[in-house]
């Protein structure tokens, strides 16, 4: 690749990208851009409210802010709906993820639901949640590598 196509390439790729990050909700300093959902949603990972519940256990809250037109915030509001909750105020949803650092498995163990001024809108959570496998190059594996830094998927 030329030096002129590789420049403009990288343009492309620039505005192609720079959308989500700007619309995507104000986060704090202790929110971290881990990556983004099959449906292009920003997921934030919270290095503040990293805790070890057990012997190689982290546990990390990650907060998903979905654009408007998401087919995710599409699922989340016919959830919400479901359940009699206000799916119109939906804003954001912050997940509970609990990851075994040694084995390379995660497990979402809470979900809450917010509006924009960051009320609660419902509560959910399984402490039984099933642990899945993470895989490197996956969505989780960016939220691994922010609850496990010392550690490294082989």
């Amino acid at each position: 690749m030329t030096g002129r196509k590789a420049v403009f390439f990288f343009y492309v790729c620039l505005i192609l990208l720079l959308p989500a990050a700007l619309f995507a909700e104000k986060v704090t300093a202790n929110w971290h851009l881990a990556g983004y959902t099959r449906h292009r949603d920003a997921v934030f990972a919270d290095r503040a409210r990293r805790q070890s519940p057990a012997p190689d256990i982290e546990a990390i809250w990650i907060k998903i802010a979905p654009s408007q037109k998401s087919k995710y915030r599409k699922h989340i509001r016919q959830y919400l709906e479901d359940v009699r909750r206000p799916a119109g105020r939906f804003n954001s949803i912050e997940i509970l993820c609990e990851i075994d650092c040694a084995e390379y498995l995660i497990r979402f163990t809470r979900y809450v639901y917010l509006d924009n001024e960051r009320n609660i809108l419902h509560e959910a959570g399984d402490p039984r949640s099933p642990w899945l496998r993470i895989n490197r190059g996956s969505l989780w594996h960016p939220i691994y590598k922010e609850a496990c830094p010392s550690e490294e998927i082989k």
